[in-house]
């Protein structure tokens, strides 16, 4: 079978997995399998990973078995299964790019047409059950996608529907006053969707209080040392509920990776609509599951424990479906999710398996 008509098919059994709008993990498992043996023959640096391992589609069995690539991978291959030509927006396709740092090297996720469409898939669903019924307005304090064409959180935006407010050029603050307006009178609810330090910003230079209609929903998407000054996520979200009127159980977070095509959410929203009280934990759809391990012994980390985050996305069609990430996090009592506690040391990511990107070359 070609590549063009094996990526077809399973872009439509994920799609049709995604909108179903169930778990099924026998059918998760299969459908993880399918698309490891899919980026095994035609993902060449990941297959000298695996084969590295001795890890392919005869010997793994079991979605957890996959060998998760190292996030840092990402800076220096091309981990694409299609050409690379194909991943072009005038091709259809979108290559995105990690924020990083100025002068730092950034980290690049290759989506040719057909594995878009699974990330739109895969990003409308994800929020929808997040954010259920959310209100029919969303601002984003971001840069739009036409000047942002890199990044993957405003083409996330976008594909929401969302409207860009940001400054056109440095020091322009005219967009925060154009927003501080439209929200102070505004009559119905809104999604107020952007990074922290956009909402430092904001908050700095808006100093009224007044409240949004209720059901309005905040959502901040991480970045906390921001342009201006440092500040911690509870003394965002106090400012949500003190300056906006928004309660506490309609702000929460969402986190995502440019090298993944799902997306995680704080439990806050949806814990509150069913009549829940528990700690806020990351939670994802039945589409994208994590292990956490112990870095040094690479066991299972007991709940409450500490350990590096290892994603499984389902969506991740034509990079690899398997991510070792350079966050720490612990599973809660419960198991149903996790508390994301930042990235890890570098002492630790020097000293586990996270160098065994060196095979992928």
């Amino acid at each position: 079978m070609s590549r063009e008509a094996a990526v077809s098919d399973l872009s439509r059994e994920i799609v049709a997995f995604i909108e179903r709008g169930r778990p099924d993990e026998a059918l998760f498992n299969q459908l993880a399998l399918a698309v490891f043996a899919y980026q095994h023959e035609w993902n060449a640096p990941y297959r000298r990973f695996c084969d590295g391992r001795d890890a392919g589609p005869g010997s793994v069995t079991h979605w957890s078995e996959i060998p998760p690539a190292p996030a840092a991978a990402f800076k220096r291959f091309a981990l694409t299964s299609a050409p690379e030509a194909d991943c072009e927006p005038k091709r259809g396709g979108r290559i995105f790019h990690s924020s990083g740092t100025t002068g730092s090297e950034t980290s690049r996720h290759f989506l040719d047409a057909t594995a878009l469409g699974v990330y739109r898939a895969s990003l409308k669903a994800g929020y929808r059950r997040f954010v259920p019924n959310p209100p029919v307005e969303t601002l984003a304090f971001m840069p739009p996608v036409a000047e942002a064409p890199n990044s993957s959180l405003s083409f996330m935006l976008d594909a929401l529907g969302a409207t860009f407010h940001w400054e056109e050029s440095p020091g322009d603050t005219d967009w925060i006053t154009r927003v501080g307006h439209e929200l102070q009178n505004r009559s119905e609810q809104v999604t107020l969707f952007g990074t922290a330090f956009a909402w430092v910003h904001f908050f700095d230079a808006i100093p009224d209080r007044f409240s949004l209609p209720g059901g309005s929903v905040a959502i901040e998407t991480g970045g906390f040392k921001g342009r201006s000054r440092e500040v911690s996520r509870d003394e965002l979200y106090e400012l949500f509920q003190e300056r906006l009127g928004i309660p506490a159980s309609h702000c929460l977070s969402e986190y995502g990776m440019s090298e993944m095509t799902s997306q995680f959410y704080d439990s806050s929203l949806v814990d509150h609509l069913a009549g829940r009280s528990r700690p806020a934990r990351k939670v994802a759809p039945f589409w994208l599951k994590t292990r956490i391990f112990d870095p040094v012994t690479a066991k299972e980390a007991l709940p409450g424990v500490p350990g590096l985050l290892a994603h499984y996305d389902l969506a991740n069609l034509n990079s690899v479906l398997a991510i070792q990430t350079e966050d720490l996090g612990q599973a809660t009592e419960d198991a149903e999710g996790f508390v994301l506690l930042g990235r890890a040391p570098g002492a630790i990511l020097r000293g586990c398996s996270l160098t065994a990107e060196d095979r992928m070359g």
